[in-house]
């Protein structure tokens, strides 16, 4: 059984000067809105993982202690850039996924680029480095955030982008960086704790509602942290729009769970009960193991939790450590 995990990040500090000048602290909800003690915190974790963060070699022996074979590498969430003029975010794009495709490169037996980066603020540009990471650096996903600078993905000027993808049959993966309307995260841990499964759930609930999926039903679409909160409460979703007809309007003939059960998951969710209600709702097909690595709030057992889900078949289990993910990012 080869176990792959989809939820990996690697930083690129070297990606950070072309966009510098340009940087402000209000333009990073994650850390705007982290409260001092968090923050303090940050300054005792950080340099404890900055070496897993940045070195591919110093992953692979705790790759080998959580059963890990593979990790498709994603880029860092605070190295997006949405906010910084739009030739720089893709300069520091370009920086990041050529990168992330050279440590590929160099070890292809233990890792994958799963996660490029885009400069979404242009959506023109977005699509050129999709093409160019797609076809030349032979990435299989992209990750994006939440929102761009302040705009939600179901807005109409990212369609040209969905419909890029869609076209181009990648998964892309849905990771946020904080909450944009944070102001009530700034104590304890908020901002990440609540902040980014929120920020998940508010994304993608807004995409279905938009028949974003209506008209681009091809799109692979990859939500972390078991999705947020949007599985775990979808029958309210569903009441909404079959009493609410201004919920109807995009979507007439499907409820939001239809669309639900179209996206893949990982399995960030920290406890049995809920990865068996997440594959209760969504199905086992549409489950991939994940760890957050290498951070904190990330899961350090994940082969220990998927054994540890009642319910599962021994193929089920294969498919959910790593059979699923081959399938979906189209891993030879």
């Amino acid at each position: 059984m080869t176990t792959i995990d989809i939820h990996c990040h690697l930083a690129t500090p070297s990606s950070r000067p072309p966009v510098e000048e340009s940087r402000r602290p209000e333009f990073e909800p994650y850390d705007f809105f982290m409260g001092q003690d968090s923050k303090d915190q940050n300054k005792v974790m950080y340099p404890g993982i900055v070496d897993q963060l940045t070195n591919p070699e110093a992953r692979i022996e705790h790759m080998d202690r959580m059963g890990v074979d593979v990790q498709g590498l994603a880029t860092f969430v605070s190295e997006y850039h949405y906010w910084a003029p739009a030739e720089a975010a893709a300069e520091s794009a370009r920086i990041q996924n050529d990168n992330l495709a050279a440590i590929v490169a160099a070890n292809p037996k233990r890792f994958v680029g799963m996660g490029a980066t885009v400069p979404l603020q242009d959506t023109a540009l977005a699509i050129a480095e999709m093409h160019r990471v797609v076809d030349d650096l032979g990435f299989k996903g992209l990750q994006i955030g939440g929102t761009i600078d302040g705009r939600n993905l179901d807005e109409p000027e990212f369609r040209p982008f969905w419909a890029a993808v869609e076209a181009k049959g990648i998964p892309v993966i849905l990771h946020p960086s904080g909450y944009p309307e944070g102001q009530r995260f700034g104590s304890y841990f908020l901002t990440n704790c609540i902040g980014n499964p929120l920020e998940t759930m508010v994304a993608a609930t807004r995409m279905i509602f938009s028949g974003l999926f209506e008209d681009h039903p091809g799109i692979k679409l990859v939500l972390l942290h078991g999705g947020g909160y949007l599985p775990f409460y979808s029958s309210r979703a569903d009441h909404t729009w079959e009493v609410r007809p201004e919920t109807r309007v995009a979507i007439p003939d499907h409820p939001p769970s239809h669309y639900m059960k179209r996206f893949f998951y990982d399995t960030m969710v920290f406890q049995p009960l809920y990865l068996r209600h997440l594959i209760e709702i969504v199905g086992v097909d549409r489950v991939m193991l994940g760890t957050d690595y290498p951070f904190d709030m990330g899961e350090t057992d994940p082969v220990g939790l998927i054994g540890a889900t009642d319910g599962l078949t021994d193929a089920d289990r294969a498919a959910i450590a790593g059979e699923n993910a081959a399938r979906v990012f189209e891993l030879s």
